[in-house]
C-alpha cells in the first residue's frame, strides 16, 4: 500500500476506519476518565499510537493541517495529532516546538495532555531547548500549559539536577485549576519514590496550598514503592483544613 495523500476524503476515511474498529466498553471507560468530552469513538491508545506511527513516516505536515482543518470533535482525533507530533523524525527542533506550542494551545483533557507528554522523546536529545519552553509555559495563565510544564519536568527532568528546581516550581507556580493542582500532586509523589530524604523534607518546610499538599501526601501513600512506615508518617502528616 502506497503513502496516503492526505485530503478531507483520506481524513474522512481515517475516521470511518476508527469508527468501524470502535470498543464500546473502552469508550464508556474514557468517557468516565474526561468528563465534558462526549465525543469518544473507543480507541485504545496501543491502537492509536501504531496509526500515528504509520502517518508520522508520511506527509505527517499535511495531515495536521488537514486534521485540524476537517476536525469532527473526537478525542481520539486529538489523541492522533499529539502521537504524531511525538513520531516525527525529519524536522529540526525549533520546528518540532512550533507544532508543540500549536498542540498544546489547544488541550483541553488530561489524557491528551499526559499522553502527549510521553510520546515526546525526542526531549531527551533537545534536553536544553525544550527545559526553556517547559518553563515558559509555566508563565502562561492557560492551567493546561502549566500542567503540561508538570508532566513534562516528571517526565523527563526528575533527577538530582532538577529537583531544587522543581521544588521551587511546585511552591511558586500557583493556579486554582484542579487538573494543574493534580499534575504538582504527582510530579511530587514522583520525587518522594526518587528522592525520599529531599522529598520529604521539602514536606514539611513547603508552601503548597492545602489541597495541594494533602493530594501530594495521598498519591505518595498510594504508591507501592513506599514503605509502610513512610505511609503511616506521611498520613499524620496530613493538614486537616483543605481549602480548595
Amino acid at each position: 500500500m502506497g503513502e496516503v495523500i492526505w485530503n478531507k476524503e483520506s481524513y474522512n476515511e481515517l475516521i470511518v476506519n476508527l469508527k468501524n474498529n470502535a470498543d464500546e466498553k473502552y469508550r464508556d471507560f474514557t468517557l468516565n476518565l474526561n468528563p465534558g468530552k462526549e465525543k469518544i469513538i473507543g480507541i485504545r491508545i496501543p491502537e492509536l499510537r501504531k496509526k500515528a506511527a504509520e502517518i508520522s513516516k508520511g506527509d505527517w505536515r499535511k495531515f495536521l493541517y488537514i486534521s485540524y482543518k476537517n476536525d469532527n470533535g473526537y478525542i481520539e482525533e486529538e489523541f492522533i495529532r499529539g502521537l504524531v507530533i511525538g513520531n516525527v523524525k525529519n524536522c529540526d527542533i525549533e520546528e518540532f516546538i512550533d507544532y508543540v506550542d500549536d498542540f498544546i494551545g489547544r488541550i483541553d483533557s488530561w489524557s491528551v495532555n499526559d499522553t502527549f507528554c510521553s510520546s515526546l522523546k525526542i526531549t531527551k536529545k533537545n534536553m536544553d531547548r525544550m527545559h526553556t519552553f517547559i518553563l515558559d509555559n509555566l508563565k502562561s495563565k492557560n492551567p493546561w500549559r502549566k500542567r503540561f510544564s508538570i508532566v513534562m519536568l516528571m517526565d523527563y527532568y526528575l533527577s538530582e539536577e532538577y529537583l531544587d528546581e522543581i521544588f521551587d516550581i511546585c511552591d511558586t507556580i500557583k493556579d486554582d485549576e484542579y487538573y494543574y493542582k493534580m499534575a504538582v500532586a504527582w510530579l511530587l509523589s514522583m520525587c518522594f519514590v526518587k528522592f525520599r530524604d529531599r522529598t520529604m523534607a521539602y514536606f514539611t518546610s513547603c508552601n503548597l496550598d492545602d489541597f495541594t499538599y494533602n493530594k501530594a501526601l495521598q498519591k505518595t501513600r498510594e504508591s507501592l514503592r513506599v514503605s509502610k512506615e513512610d505511609k503511616e508518617t506521611l498520613k499524620e502528616m496530613k493538614r486537616k483544613t483543605v481549602k480548595m
